[in-house]
């Protein structure tokens, strides 16, 4: 742990380093990563869930800055950069599988609350912007309703299957019979995702 951290970051790191190898963790596993008490923790952050809504931002807007980046790439092609975009989305979510069943509790525990991803992935209008300019560009659509159209065909056919497999391996039970999480698989499926969007054979 970074000894320039002061106790807050400190117990924010742990608890982020824990997410990918536990998904869920203890107060106590938390505090002793960080090496602080575990009253340091109810000091700092009121309680596990509050320390976990920040767990879920911290891996959300990492997803959203990686996907950002792919669709700003002026080095891409825009058919490319609908290829890249959802192959991030979809391997990010097969490494960090707990974030959703981490969003689902924490809005089981606290109605009220607004998850970052929700925040950014469905109520960020510029990212569906970007994502419409790119299909318009290529197939030459300039209806606003049909874009809307292709967007929500092409973030469904990346959620969709996101879903179907994660929702499987974090209840133990048997998946899809496609695995995504194989990256020949994800190939093979996003460029048949991509084209049936683009109008292409």
């Amino acid at each position: 742990m970074d000894k320039y951290l002061n106790t807050e970051e400190k117990i924010l790191s742990a608890a982020i380093e824990l997410f990918p190898i536990r998904g869920d963790m203890t107060t106590r596993e938390i505090a002793k990563l960080a090496g602080v008490n575990v009253a340091a923790i109810n000091y700092h952050y009121k309680s596990k869930d509050n320390l976990m809504k920040s767990v879920e931002k911290h891996y959300s807007n990492i997803l959203y800055d990686v996907q950002s980046d792919v669709l700003k790439d002026s080095n891409t092609s825009p058919k490319d950069k609908l290829i890249n975009w959802a192959n991030v989305l979809m391997e990010y979510m097969f490494k960090w599988p707990a974030l959703i069943t981490l969003v689902s509790n924490l809005l089981l525990q606290d109605k009220n609350y607004n998850p970052e991803i929700i925040n950014k992935f469905f109520s960020d209008k510029k990212l569906m912007e970007n994502v419409q300019e790119i299909i318009s560009n290529i197939t030459g659509i300039d209806d606003s309703t049909t874009l809307n159209y292709k967007y929500i065909q092409l973030f469904s056919g990346v959620i969709g299957p996101i879903i179907f497999h994660v929702l499987p391996m974090v209840s133990n039970v048997e998946g899809s019979v496609v695995d995504l999480s194989n990256e020949e698989e994800r190939t093979r499926y996003i460029d048949c995702l991509v084209n049936s969007i683009l109008n292409i054979d």
